[in-house]
């Protein structure tokens, strides 16, 4: 099998021939320069260059606000405000970038990938970083007026860029709204199903009526169980990372194993930092007798790899995937 027709194989819940396994910062086309370079020390090579990995991401940006509006943005106060800001940052794409963009999935499924792109327009994190963390928590806790016409010009941007990855010819979108803490959700979930779930519902319609074969995965760290069933509700396909300080992997397998496709579950907290590369080869072992059985899981450590990952580690993933990753 070619890293696409696995990849597909498991998001069409057929069995691959092995699990498809990928480093985080590959599948979003993001790494950390540390990881870099130390694979550029190591190796003097690219990471998907030195081992196999079964996804190829593009990054997508968003508005490039001029620090004028980012202050503007920060001291809101009425819905003119909003609209002045957001008109200045037009959504549509111009067709050269639509063009550089499926040109560049085109040459990646001609070298047997598949693509995910991934958005960094997202309805719930975006404002919190656009608002700042404790603002946008008053900006709920208040209901300012102003804050519907924020989200919504903010999911207007992120449907485009889910429209026109969808067109292009991607496999998967996919965004990341941190919503947990390692205890709870950040909010509640009456709060999330009142305004953040329709708009993200607008987000992933956007990719399905655009291109029926293109998926939508979904990224949030944190304890995030009691939203997963409204969350395949609207059509997720895909969740990350499964973070397994707080979630039990095999416990959401069992619960959500036939509606969504698992992918992560290997910490960056825990395992691949702190553990020795007998622990990694253990915790694969596990991750693949449990999540990864009976298909439906893309192996991969739950977020991106900081400075305080070994070399040693990052191996020893690699070589347990080949051990423990066939069918």
């Amino acid at each position: 099998m070619t890293s696409r027709e696995r990849v597909i194989s498991v998001i069409e819940r057929r069995m691959p021939d092995c699990v498809p396994r990928t480093l985080y910062g590959e599948a979003l086309g993001i790494y950390n320069q540390t990881t870099l370079d130390l694979f550029t020390q190591k190796t003097g090579k690219k990471p998907c260059e030195v081992f196999r990995m079964d996804m190829r991401g593009i990054p997508l940006d968003g508005p490039d606000f001029s620090e004028e509006d980012r202050a503007r943005l920060r001291n809101l106060s009425t819905i003119a405000e909003v609209q002045d800001i957001f008109d200045s940052y037009p959504v549509d794409t111009s067709r050269s970038d639509i063009k550089k963009m499926r040109s560049s999935i085109d040459e990646i499924h001609a070298a047997g990938y598949p693509v995910m792109v991934f958005g960094k327009i997202s309805d719930v994190e975006t404002p919190f970083h656009l608002r700042g963390r404790e603002q946008f928590f008053e900006d709920l806790g208040y209901q300012e007026e102003f804050l519907p016409v924020l989200l919504d010009r903010i999911t207007d941007i992120a449907v485009h860029h889910a429209r026109m990855s969808a067109e292009t010819g991607a496999d998967i979108f996919g965004i990341g709204d941190d919503l947990g803490s390692q205890r709870s959700l950040l909010i509640s979930p009456t709060l999330w199903r009142e305004l953040f779930k329709p708009r993200l519902k607008r987000i992933v319609d956007a990719v399905k009526n655009a291109h029926s074969n293109t998926v939508f995965f979904f990224h949030s760290d944190g304890k995030i169980n009691e939203i997963i069933p409204d969350l395949i509700e609207i059509g997720i396909d895909i969740l990350n990372p499964i973070q397994p300080e707080v979630m039990d992997p095999a416990e959401i397998k069992r619960e959500f194993g036939k509606h969504l496709v698992f992918f992560g579950g290997i910490s960056v907290q825990h395992t691949l930092p702190l553990g020795t590369p007998e622990d990694v080869f253990n915790v694969i072992c596990l991750r693949m007798e449990t999540i990864g059985k009976d298909g439906g899981y893309i192996m991969s450590p739950s977020h991106l790899l900081n400075a305080d990952v070994s070399w040693e580690n990052i191996v020893a993933f690699f070589d347990a995937a080949d051990k423990y990753g066939g069918y």
